[in-house]
This record gives structure tokens, C-alpha cells and sequence, in this order.
């Protein structure tokens, strides 16, 4: 969580803090929420390259589901639909982002 809130544009340090302030800045309420559970769920047992085996399977996997969650929605989608955006004649691009005021 702290690579993917560093991701995100924040710090990585306090993950508390990182997801207040992503949450200030327009987070999907739903994404934060998934944040705020893996924060607390996890906190005591998973950190950076390093988890805790005595974990059971059912909390390890519905962590993992969150973290999914959490990258498709903030990362993957947000890269799919500029991509999409990138194949659109140059023209039809300027006059959306004229109107756009970028």
C-alpha cells in the first residue's frame, strides 16, 4: 500500500494521512474505503516485502481483492482510456481540450 499511494502521488509514509489527502483531492469515496480496510486489516500483517504466514487464507485473499480493486480503478483504467483518447485524430483531441479550457 505504501508503493501504491506513493503511485497515487503521495508520500507513502503515513498511510493514513495519504488516503485523507487523496480522498481531499476527488478519491472515489468506494477506493478510499477499500484503502481505509486494507490499512486497518493489514496493518499488523502485511508491509512492504514482508507478510505474516499465520494470516488465514479467506483475510489474505480478500486483501489481495482489494489492492486489485484499488490498482484497476486508480491505475489501469485511467491508462486504457488514455489510451483510447491517444488514437483520436489530432484535431478531434485539440478541439476537446480547447473546450476543455487545456
Amino acid at each position: 500500500m505504501q508503493k501504491l499511494c506513493r503511485d497515487l502521488g503521495e508520500s507513502g509514509t503515513d498511510l493514513n494521512n495519504d488516503i485523507a489527502r487523496l480522498g481531499e483531492k476527488g478519491l472515489d469515496v468506494e477506493v478510499q474505503q477499500a484503502l481505509d480496510s486494507l490499512r486497518v486489516i493489514g496493518s499488523n500483517s502485511v508491509h512492504p516485502g514482508e507478510m505474516d504466514l499465520t494470516d488465514d487464507t479467506e483475510t489474505a485473499s480478500a486483501l489481495f481483492e482489494l489492492l486489485n480493486f484499488i490498482v484497476e480503478d486508480e491505475i489501469s483504467q485511467p491508462k486504457k482510456r488514455a489510451a483510447i483518447f491517444e488514437k483520436l485524430p489530432a484535431g478531434a483531441r485539440e478541439a476537446i481540450q480547447a473546450r476543455d479550457g487545456g
